[in-house]
This record gives C-alpha cells, sequence and structure tokens, in this order.
C-alpha cells in the first residue's frame, strides 16, 4: 500500500535570513570547539521560543539553521488557521534582543535581511523566492553588522489586512520605529537605540553603550590592517555615534 504525498506548495511568508559576520576568519584561527560553541549559542539565540500551551490554531514559526546560517519563516496566513497579525513587528523586535544578546554576551556580530515572499517546505527543507531574497539581502544589501528590511516588507504590511494588529497606517508607524534609514537608503534594525526601551532597568544602559563602545575600538584596532573588515567595524562606530547623540540630545529635552 502507498501513501499517497501531500502536495509541495509555496506559502506567503515573512522570512529572516541571518548569519555570523566573520565566520571565515573564525574557521581560520579557531579550534573546532570554539566554532562549535559559536554555532550553537548563535542557534540558540536565534531559534523562536516555543511554549507549551501555544493554541495549535497559532501556526509556530520554521526555523531552520546549518553552519552558521540560521532561517526563521512564519506564514503568513494559513487556511484554518490564525493570520500572522503583528508578526513583521514582532520578527524585527526579536532581532533587536538577537543582535544584542550575542554582541554583548558573546562579541558575535550578525548581519541578515528580513523579506516577505514564497517559501515551500519539504523534507525538512525551506526553498522559495523568499529565501533567495534573504540571502541576497544578507550578502549583497547588507554588507555591514546590520539586519536590512527589504522594502517588500514594508509594502506587504501596508497592503496585507493579515498581518494587521490595528490599521495599516498604525502598524507601519510602529515597526518603523524599530528601524533606522541608513546612508544607502536601506532600513535596519535599530538594535542599539531599541534596547533601552527593552530593558528592565534603564539605568543601566549607559554601560551597555559603554560596553559597545569598547567592542568597537577593540574590533578598529584589531582589524586595522584589514581593509574589508575595517569598514565594517567603522560602521558600526558611526552607527554608534549617531545613536549616543541621539539619546544624549533626547536626555536634554527632558530636563
Amino acid at each position: 500500500m502507498t501513501t499517497r504525498r501531500r502536495p509541495v506548495n509555496y506559502e506567503r511568508s515573512i522570512l529572516t535570513y541571518i548569519d555570523i559576520l566573520g565566520f571565515s576568519e573564525l574557521i581560520s584561527t579557531k579550534s573546532a570547539g570554539d566554532i562549535s560553541r559559536a554555532i550553537r549559542v548563535v542557534r540558540e539565540a536565534a531559534e523562536p521560543r516555543r511554549f507549551k500551551g501555544a493554541f495549535k490554531e497559532i501556526p509556530e514559526a520554521d526555523f531552520r539553521n546549518f553552519s552558521d546560517l540560521c532561517i526563521i519563516r512564519k506564514v503568513i496566513a494559513k487556511k484554518d488557521k490564525f493570520p500572522a497579525s503583528g508578526e513583521v513587528f514582532s520578527q524585527i523586535l526579536h532581532m533587536v534582543h538577537v543582535q544584542t544578546n550575542l554582541l554583548f554576551d558573546e562579541g558575535i556580530l550578525l548581519r541578515g535581511g528580513i523579506t516577505v515572499g514564497d517559501v515551500a517546505l519539504s523534507y525538512g527543507q525551506l526553498f522559495g523566492p523568499a529565501v533567495v531574497r534573504g540571502y541576497a539581502l544578507e550578502s549583497q544589501v547588507a554588507r555591514f553588522p546590520r539586519v536590512v528590511i527589504g522594502e517588500e516588507v514594508l509594502r506587504e504590511l501596508r497592503n496585507n489586512p493579515a498581518l494587521w494588529v490595528h490599521d495599516p497606517e498604525y502598524d507601519l508607524k510602529a515597526t518603523k520605529n524599530l528601524l533606522r534609514r541608513d546612508f544607502d537608503g536601506e532600513y535596519f534594525v535599530d538594535y542599539l537605540r531599541i534596547i533601552e526601551q527593552e530593558l528592565d532597568d534603564r539605568s543601566e544602559y549607559p554601560a551597555l553603550l559603554d560596553q559597545h563602545d569598547e567592542f568597537i575600538k577593540r574590533g578598529l584596532r584589531r582589524y586595522k590592517q584589514s581593509a574589508s573588515i575595517l569598514a565594517k567595524y567603522k560602521w558600526l562606530r558611526e552607527y554608534h555615534r549617531y545613536t549616543v547623540k541621539k539619546w544624549e540630545e533626547r536626555n536634554r529635552s527632558k530636563h
């Protein structure tokens, strides 16, 4: 008796594609044990939390990782399931925590992209146009230690009611508040600014800024002879300076 295979279909999805920045250097300079640990901590940080009490009608995110690559996929709307309302905001906020936890706790930088498009899941593998687009965002657009948001994500959020929590204007404004527009016009996850709002005790924020600054200075010293890596730390320095400047301006305006 043969069993009928379920048809493999594309599903419109939110897809996050991230990997470790500078992984090739890790391979050449670290032991296999060190690399294994780095991969493990990135996987554990990036994997969406699964809750035993979650409603079965709410589909959980698909998560896959290979070497230093992690992919998170959430179907936007599935038959007989709740739509993915709020998932764009949720996925970006998740990246805020992933980036900060890995940088401050492990000294690991990430690069990646978030997109929307067609994805299929078959035999445990995720594939499709959105995976290709995610790879392009990570490898060609991000370039620096940032997670960029494809313009198609904000367009989908504006036009697809399945993603709305309130209405398109409110949701788009709330989502853009998690982002910063860079010198090249690309939106990216503004982790260093947003993490202040996520702290239980905001008085800890200045110490985080100092730690971020010291991390950058060490990188600038360490890679001063490597133009390609140095450029990434210079970008990080400018991002840090801009964030601190705006934070100081906000604090002054309160007094």
